[in-house]
């Protein structure tokens, strides 16, 4: 069984296009609509849908998708949480300012 290039099928070794170009690597086409979309027109094989190659792309840009918006809500949460910090730290001051102040006003 050898896989297609363009499609990603896999077919028996006697049926489709074998294609032996000058370098040596052999290119397998199951049907003519591969081998035309491939040579003649020079399509990308990641924009028709019709491929296994642009299936593959759309389950890994759903991941991408549902990583960054795991990276947001993980951001989120961190904002949150420093801005929580920021707001005891600025609360500390403010009594240590206050308590400067009674100190002073006793004398």
């Amino acid at each position: 069984m050898t896989k297609c290039v363009f499609c990603g099928r896999e077919e028996p070794d006697y049926t489709g296009v074998h294609l032996i170009k000058n370098d040596g690597t052999v290119d397998f086409y199951c049907s003519s609509k591969c081998r035309k979309n491939s040579l003649k027109l020079g399509r990308d094989k990641r924009k028709l849908k019709w491929t296994l190659t642009y299936k593959d792309s759309l389950k890994s840009n759903a991941a991408r998708e549902i990583a960054h918006e795991a990276k947001k809500v993980e951001d989120a949460k961190e904002a949150k949480k420093v801005a929580d910090e920021k707001a005891i730290v600025r609360k500390a001051f403010k009594e240590a300012r206050t308590d400067k102040k009674a100190k002073e006003a006793k004398k």
